[in-house]
């Protein structure tokens, strides 16, 4: 039987299960990393890469792909969605006269026409609403193929893309409104809720200076967090939400209103529905978890077995990697990589990559007992070097989760409660 999952009155995870005593981590302490950063945004990605051997063969992939934008996307498109100078009826009118001409109006490479255009705008319920020109280029280029654009981002992107990237994977028109988040801020979650979030600004990435003492940094993660736990009352603020924003702040250099609705829409997009993994009773995580060990034990059974005669709980790895998307385990130089390969593709992805994960250290792992066991998830040595992301991630591809059929029933008809 797994771990029973709940909320104490402090509202913090507290998870309890019949494993044998060991040294299990919580979230509520900051993830110990021998990492410490100085720069977000594009400086911050930049430092990663230096690291990286196999930037510069990325960089051209990913310059090459881009410039698909100018062979698809010209002037006139611009004006009929992106700018909104014309209407979807405006538009319709114009694609039957070209239907008309029998001479549609088409770039040179004959690869968009309008119709595509009215139809992706229908879809849309109307022109664009968000105006950030290079998230709408990068969304435009994964309507147009959406197989490249999973492809190229899943092998990891690159500091000058990855961001706009992420934010056009997850956008969903329809839930964007350009005043929510300044109404949100202006409104007062409970005492309580302030309370917690307050105490975990101070111990979120405390060795980045981005939220060193109560900078801008820090600032930012508090409204983020305020904001959100209003929007989803019922499901307030939970430990492991500040990992997955701080991060999200330091990835896209501080762009504090853009990280709100990177958050919203993962957590209203049906592929990802992240904030249901703390609602009350953690029915959707105690889900992805069965779904997890069923997995593992078909794909590392023996290490599987190592784990369960040592007693090793869910709670010590795969619960942490799920509250709060690897950030408490792995570095955050890691995880950057960890979360191309997720918002390429979706929830499950996070199994994909644990089990990929365990593989590639299984045989270490095999040779521990409890102790070391639990040491090894909380306080390995987290360099970047020590963990080959190319190859985990190159494994998590060949991984395919398998479902009992109760479980694909679960997934397939769970419908979140409605945030408002």
């Amino acid at each position: 039987m797994g771990p029973i999952c709940t909320k104490d009155k402090t509202n913090k995870i507290v998870i309890r299960g019949s494993a044998k005593p060991g040294n299990t981590p919580t979230p509520n302490a900051p993830p110990k990393t021998t990492n410490t950063h100085k720069y977000v945004g594009e400086e911050f990605q930049q430092e990663i890469e230096k690291n990286d051997p196999a930037y510069s063969q990325k960089q051209i992939k990913w310059n090459r792909y881009y410039q698909k934008k100018y062979e698809v996307i010209n002037e006139e498109t611009y004006i009929a969605l992106f700018r909104r100078s014309t209407s979807i009826e405006q538009l319709e009118q114009q694609t039957n006269e070209d239907d008309q001409c029998k001479e549609p109006k088409l770039n040179s490479n004959k690869l968009f026409s309008k119709k595509i255009l009215m139809s992706l705008a229908q879809s849309l319920d109307g022109p664009f609403k968000l105006t950030n020109q290079d998230i709408m280029d990068a969304y435009l280029l994964k309507e147009i193929n959406n197989e490249d654009f999973k492809n190229i981002l899943m092998d990891g992107a690159i500091s000058k893309y990855r961001w706009n990237f992420w934010m056009a994977q997850v956008y969903r028109n329809k839930d964007y409104d350009p005043l929510l988040y300044s109404k949100l801020k202006n409104q007062t979650p409970s005492q309580k809720v302030l309370e917690d979030i307050g105490k975990d600004v101070n111990r979120t990435f405390p060795s980045h200076d981005h939220f060193k003492d109560y900078n801008q940094g820090q600032q930012q993660l508090f409204s983020i967090l305020k904001a959100l736990s209003i929007l989803n009352e019922d499901i307030g603020y939970v430990q492991g939400m500040n990992y997955i924003v701080g991060f999200s702040l330091i990835v896209s250099g501080g762009k504090e209103e853009e990280v709100f609705w990177l958050i919203h829409f993962i957590n209203t997009n049906p592929l990802f529905l992240w904030w249901e993994i703390y609602r009350v009773n953690f029915n959707y995580t105690k889900a992805l978890c069965q779904v997890f060990l069923k997995n593992f034990n078909a794909q590392l059974p023996a290490l599987y077995q190592h784990f369960y005669d040592e007693g090793i709980s869910d709670q010590q790895y795969i619960w942490q990697w799920i509250l709060t998307q690897f950030l408490y385990t792995f570095p955050i130089d890691t995880v950057i990589f960890f979360w191309d390969f997720i918002l390429a593709t979706d929830i499950f992805s996070i199994i994909k990559l644990s089990i990929a994960f365990l593989s590639e250290f299984g045989h270490c792992l095999y040779q521990k007992d409890i102790g070391q066991i639990s040491e090894f998830f909380t306080g390995f040595n987290k360099d970047q070097q020590q963990i080959d992301v190319t190859n985990i991630i190159n494994n998590a591809k060949q991984i395919d989760v398998t479902m009992t059929d109760e479980q694909k029933q679960f997934f397939k008809n769970y419908k979140p409660q409605s945030s408002t």
